[in-house]
């Protein structure tokens, strides 16, 4: 191992093996530039020479024989057309006119023969006269030093020309000790000069080729996507803004494409993260294979979005579907697909893929659809979410949204035993907003936060106003979101809250539903454990609407059981709805909790529920939501009578 590392080393010296195409591509570029710097020089030289020369046979005293004239003359003129042809070559290798990279060299190699012998040939009869051998040394200089070898050549060619000029000196004379060592002394200097350019020029070029991996690698960061190598949103938006504002390109013929792979996510619990991102690849690759010479790029999660022309587009999504059945998994993996045809060149890329993936979210529980298109239709809700979310701040700050509060009855005696804080949002444009719209909308776009810390913040404020007035406290529960556990520190900032108005944490009850804890997440797990040994109850809200019910009660510890009364419609005369309500409340007394059934709007269902252990009632047969300044004029009046 120790000697192979040592022989690289060695090759490495000598400049044995191969190069990458960027070094050799790097030495080309280095070595046609100093070529024309060397030509350009010695064409100078040589035409200088060449003209003294031949003024100096037209002076009597400087007159050579003809002899003399001729084979100088001569010796210039070859070395001054070998340098004029290799400049010519190395501007057009330049300036991209020859490709011919091997024609380049061999005319490189001719001149340096050419100017190696033309330095040899008038240094020998140099030194007859017994003068230095001044040109040879210039020569190999230009040839070894300006132009970079690989030392391995540089060592034989040099060693070929001196021995070979330092045989034919000493032929005609001997060589005194000092030629011997002056022509030593320049061998090395120059061998020395040559060898250092060449790994100097090495690692320049190494470095550099370093440099442009690394900038070819943040560049593809740039614009693909790190799992699947397709393009990302942050591409695929300036490349697709670049083609509608193409006036070839027929703005009605192009259509937006957003996919949904139906099922991905629990392929990705079963197999795996690994798995997950290799099935996501071979999608992508799928994809952009279909979908030939169209714009794709990965939008996020399990989600890809495409720009393409009108053309065969349900055959396209049906081969899509096709390749889904027939992988490997023993999951069926679906395709649901929303789209959106551009109006104007003006529509931005942003929008429009917002506009199909909004047609994509309206079939995604509605399983005999797999396609839709966004229309008129849609484009007053769509409307209405983008006023939602860029109006939110507006809403809070101004108190266009208000908290309403909810009776909860205690079932036993009939009395007034807690309410639920409900936001409301009476909008200037809109009017009332649905909750549903707001709500829904807030979630899906990471907002919810917002709404519901200020609905604890008005809750706070509601208190201190009470206590202010002298009147009885009312225990309210707050709702929170599933986004709430990921978009904030919840349990900090709702003790924060709490504690900036000096609240008691027992009026305070924390609602979680059932389907935010349909995932078996510590980190959730981690803040609801905070929640309870911060002092406040927690309360499981519409068990029974979700499908995880019994594995939710199983994972997690809750003091109160919010009971839908949606899943049991069809109550009066349903004996099986009256069998399941009553083992609910049965099971649910067995693990230590409370139950609260809401949505009771009958006479009938509430006396059920008194008969069989529910203790707590809350709808509106009791009544709906209301401001606290209503709720307290109607416990002023006597409408409500409090469990005290």
């Amino acid at each position: 191992m120790e000697k192979n590392k040592k022989l690289e080393k060695l090759k490495h010296f000598f400049g044995i093996g191969k190069h990458s195409d960027y070094i050799n591509e790097y030495f080309d570029k280095s070595n046609i530039r100093s070529s024309l710097y060397v030509t350009s020089v010695v064409l100078v030289l040589e035409l200088f020479m060449m003209l003294n020369v031949l003024l100096r046979q037209f002076d009597e005293e400087t007159r050579r024989t003809t002899e003399w004239f001729v084979i100088h003359f001569s010796c210039f003129l070859v070395l001054f057309f070998a340098a004029l042809v290799l400049f010519v070559y190395s501007i057009r290798h330049l300036k991209k006119l020859s490709e011919k990279r091997y024609t380049w060299e061999i005319i490189k190699y001719i001149f340096s023969v050419i100017a190696i012998a033309f330095g040899i040939y008038i240094s020998l009869l140099d030194y007859k006269k017994g003068e230095q051998f001044i040109t040879l040394m210039t020569m190999t200089i230009f040839v070894f030093c300006f132009v970079v070898w690989r030392p391995v050549y540089t060592i034989v060619l040099m060693s070929v020309s001196y021995g070979l000029f330092f045989i034919l000196c000493n032929k005609f004379l001997p060589a005194t000790y000092a030629t011997k060592v002056n022509l030593t002394i320049v061998f090395i200097t120059i061998l020395m000069s040559a060898m250092n350019a060449y790994h100097q020029k090495l690692k320049e070029a190494q470095k550099d080729e370093r440099l442009e991996h690394a900038q070819g690698i943040l560049l593809k960061l740039s614009i693909s996507d790190e799992v699947t190598g397709i393009a990302n949103m942050h591409f695929f938006r300036s490349q697709a803004l670049e083609l509608m504002h193409d006036k070839s390109v027929d703005i009605s013929s192009l259509i937006f494409l957003f996919l949904d792979i139906e099922n991905f996510k629990i392929l990705n619990e079963k197999y795996g993260f690994w798995e997950g991102n290799a099935f996501l690849k071979k999608f992508a690759d799928m994809i952009e294979k279909i979908f030939s010479g169209s714009i794709v790029a990965h939008f996020s999660n399990d989600n890809f979005v495409v720009l393409t022309k009108d053309e065969a587009i349900e055959e396209k999504l049906n081969t899509i579907r096709r390749n889904l059945l027939s992988m490997n998994y023993d999951i069926k993996l679906g395709l649901k697909v929303g789209s959106y045809r551009p109006r104007d060149r003006e529509c931005l890329p942003l929008i429009a893929c917002d506009h199909a993936r909004y047609a994509c979210y309206t079939i995604k529980k509605r399983y005999n659809y797999d396609y839709r298109e966004y229309d008129d239709s849609m484009a007053n809700d769509f409307q209405k979410k983008q006023y939602i979310i860029n109006n939110i701040d507006e809403a809070i700050k101004k108190e266009y949204i208000k908290v309403f509060y909810q009776p909860v009855i205690n079932a036993k005696t009939g009395k007034l035993c807690g309410l639920e804080a409900l936001a409301r949002w009476d909008d200037p444009q809109y009017g009332f907003l649905s909750p549903a719209d707001f709500i829904q909308t807030l979630e899906e776009y990471y907002q919810i936060y917002k709404l519901d810390m200020f609905v604890v913040e008005k809750v706070c404020q509601h208190f201190v106003h009470i206590m202010e007035r002298n009147l009885p406290l009312i225990p309210v529960s707050l709702n929170f979101s599933r986004r709430d556990f990921d978009s904030i520190n919840l349990a900090e900032d709702v003790e924060a809250c709490l504690q900036k108005y000096n609240i008691d944490k027992k009026l305070i009850h924390i609602e979680v539903t059932e389907s935010t804890l349909s995932e078996n997440d510590e980190k959730l797990k981690e803040i609801l454990k905070r929640f309870r040994s911060n002092g406040y109850a927690l309360w499981l809200d519409d068990f029974g609407a979700g499908y995880s019910g019994l594995n939710v009660l199983k994972e997690y510890d809750f003091d109160m059981m919010k009971i839908d009364m949606k899943f049991l419609s069809g109550f009066s005369g349903n004996e099986k709805a009256r069998h399941i309500l009553k083992n609910i409340i049965t099971m649910a007394k067995a693990l230590n909790m409370s139950t609260l059934t809401e949505g009771v709007e009958t006479e009938e269902a509430y006396q059920f529920l008194r008969e069989n252990g529910c203790e707590q009632i809350q709808g509106y047969l009791f009544g709906r939501p209301m401001p606290d300044k209503e709720l307290y004029e109607k416990v002023k009046i006597g409408m409500y009578q409090l469990d005290v």
